[in-house]
């Protein structure tokens, strides 16, 4: 499955140990399934951050890590702006 990141930097591997605190659901990652999503995400962290430029980043997600227990996922599908947003977080993240 693909799923973009939108931030306003290359993000070419994702490390949840440089993950912002504070965020709606606290430390993590953040990964769309829509593509204008994304983009919107990436245009508002640079507009917020005036730094960097809007980047769209694209991952090739395995999605055999949905039944691994080595990350905590929250998964939102059906929502009213996109089919999917996933939430990655490892157990010792607060």
């Amino acid at each position: 499955m693909i799923l973009y990141h939108g931030s306003n930097i290359d993000i070419d591997k994702i490390d949840l140990t440089k993950s912002q605190p504070y965020k709606d659901f606290g430390k993590g990652f953040y990964l769309s399934a829509d593509k204008q999503q994304a983009q919107r995400m990436a245009e508002q962290r640079t507009s917020i951050l005036l730094e960097g430029k809007p980047t769209l980043n694209k991952y090739q997600f395995d999605e055999t890590i949905l039944d691994d227990n080595s990350l905590k996922i929250l998964r939102f599908e059906n929502t009213a702006r996109n089919g999917l947003i996933l939430f990655l977080r490892t157990e010792t993240s607060t």
